[in-house]
């Protein structure tokens, strides 16, 4: 199990570093925790850290608090409110601080078997952020993202997946896509952990500069 897993992911880096030119790396890595109340609804809270520039600046934090509510056995719909600390330069003080940032997000999911042990997953989702500012809040971005992915279940512990989240800024257009592939890991019957490798590819902006390393840890609980 494990060796198929290592190649898997090891597979998984190939096509994201032949894009990538001399590509800085870094990592996202937190947890999430999952409580249902009753049949439909279930309460989230996830927590991450971010760290780039080949894992040496701790880019950003942030913690998230949602509500989910599933209509059918396919579909799903949610919303979220997400905090995040994001380092900044202060050209007075000549320093750096982690800028507070405020998002809010609506989503629908959908999944469906394709075919044997295939698996498809749509989310779109509409989000807008918000940052602190001398006056008050400011807003900052607002984007309409279509999530699309495949995953297999190979009837082990191990399911791989690859992604494409395509970002559509209100007001611009399409700037960027993020383009993911990894594994979903089984530890227990309510533990999971998700590792991946992922790049936000820009759309008529230049090379691919990030690639990323992603590790969560979930926790489902009755």
């Amino acid at each position: 199990m494990i060796q198929r897993f290592v190649f898997i992911l090891s597979v998984s880096l190939v096509p994201l570093a032949v894009c990538a030119q001399s590509p800085t790396m870094g990592v996202w890595a937190g947890a999430s925790v999952e409580k249902k109340l009753g049949k439909a609804f279930s309460v989230e809270l996830n927590g991450q850290m971010r760290v780039s520039d080949n894992f040496t600046i701790t880019r950003a934090y942030l913690g998230e608090l949602g509500v989910g509510y599933r209509l059918t056995k396919h579909w799903k719909v949610g919303a979220f409110y997400r905090y995040t600390g994001r380092r900044k330069y202060n050209k007075e003080t000549l320093d750096y601080y982690y800028r507070p940032y405020h998002r809010f997000y609506g989503e629908l999911t959908f999944d469906h078997k394709i075919w044997r042990g295939l698996k498809g997953n749509y989310r779109l989702r509409y989000q807008d952020q918000f940052k602190d500012d001398t006056e008050g809040l400011v807003a900052d971005k607002s984007y309409i993202r279509n999530k699309f992915e495949l995953s297999y279940d190979m009837k082990t512990r191990f399911t791989p997946f690859a992604s494409a989240d395509i970002f559509y800024r209100i007001g611009t257009g399409i700037d960027q896509v993020r383009s993911k592939i990894g594994v979903d890991i089984d530890l227990t019957k309510r533990q999971s952990l998700s590792v991946s490798v992922f790049t936000d590819v820009p759309v008529n902006a230049g090379p691919i500069t990030e690639v990323y390393g992603n590790i969560g840890y979930k926790l489902k609980l009755k």
